[in-house]
């Protein structure tokens, strides 16, 4: 599995396995996945005659897919076709490649991640290291808080100049009156699945 960035630097990746909340699935950052989403999202709009919501998602689901390239996504994951209600959750979860500057190693990017950005191993678990910060996002004209949480994974052979890097962002309402228990729960859920991270032998 590899970007066509990658495939051009002649790099691969080597593939991996987590297990996903239920319902959900995971889909290629691709021009063909990226017209099957319009293109099932339309029929499901215009059946129920909201043409204008269609233009709107066309335009957001256009920008994600230019993002996901921009910072060289190899994998996002979301609920299925057949998902139940409860597996649509107010998250997203993407993984990208990070490289080292100029083809160095990434020891000194993990260490001010460390210093800088509280970055902890993932529990019990060496290999993945865990950091979170809360921000506002602007979606649509509308001023959203967002919680992001990025899980940093070297990648195998490369000498830490490569890691894949998990980032799961979850929205929340402006008028949210939670006591921040639903928050951490969804953390915790997504703490556990990534807990689950192993690569694949070639």
């Amino acid at each position: 599995m590899a970007s066509l960035k990658a495939e051009l630097r002649g790099e691969t990746l080597p593939e991996f396995t987590l297990t996903l909340p239920a319902g959900w699935v995971r889909r290629a950052p691709s021009d063909q996945v990226r017209d099957e989403m319009l293109a099932a999202a339309k029929k499901r709009l215009m059946s129920v005659h909201r043409p204008d919501l269609y233009v709107q998602l066309n335009g957001m689901v256009s920008r994600m897919f230019r993002e996901m390239n921009r910072v060289d996504t190899v994998a996002f994951f979301i609920p299925g076709p057949d998902a139940p209600d409860e597996a649509f959750l107010p998250a997203n979860l993407t993984a990208s490649v990070r490289r080292g500057s100029h083809g160095a190693s990434l020891d000194s990017a993990i260490a001010e991640l460390i210093r800088n950005e509280g970055a902890t191993a993932l529990g019990e678990d060496k290999r993945i290291l865990r950091w979170e910060q809360d921000s506002t996002e602007t979606f649509e004209g509308v001023r959203v808080p967002t919680t992001t949480v990025a899980y940093f994974i070297p990648v195998p052979g490369t000498g830490r100049k490569r890691a894949l890097q998990f980032t799961l962002v979850i929205t929340r309402d402006n008028d949210e009156t939670d006591d921040g228990s639903y928050l951490e729960g969804l953390k915790m859920l997504f703490d556990a699945h990534l807990a689950t991270f192993a690569w694949i032998p070639a």
